[in-house]
């Protein structure tokens, strides 16, 4: 069976459809912006490969990802493609991409 991919936007309606890719529930960050609200999930990991802590932004178009060996801040987000129980692509206006992987990878293309 292939995966259908889908791009939408990157702003307060993605963050449901990022965490219903990875199976896993957005919740509202420790802290927040004035004016905008701030996400946080925890996409699990397989085998290996560790956890992975999401944090959205969608209202500067940024997010953020922290892995075990690495945390890497996105900005200028401007839509998201998500191969369904796989992966979430978060893509730059420039074309640059960011990839988080269902098992916990982490790939960055810039």
């Amino acid at each position: 069976m292939r995966s259908s991919v889908r791009t939408v936007p990157y702003d307060r309606e993605a963050v449901a459809v990022v965490a219903d890719v990875f199976g896993v529930a957005a919740t509202l960050a420790p802290f927040q912006l004035p004016g905008g609200t701030v996400y946080q999930m925890t996409v699990g990991g397989s085998g290996e490969r560790p956890v992975v802590l999401l944090t959205l932004w969608p209202t500067i178009q940024r997010l953020d990802v922290i892995a075990q060996a690495a945390t890497t801040v996105f900005t200028r987000v401007k839509q998201v493609e998500f191969v369904d129980g796989i992966e979430a692509l978060f893509r730059r206006t420039s074309g640059e991409y960011l990839i988080v992987a269902a098992s916990g990878k982490v790939i960055v293309r810039s």
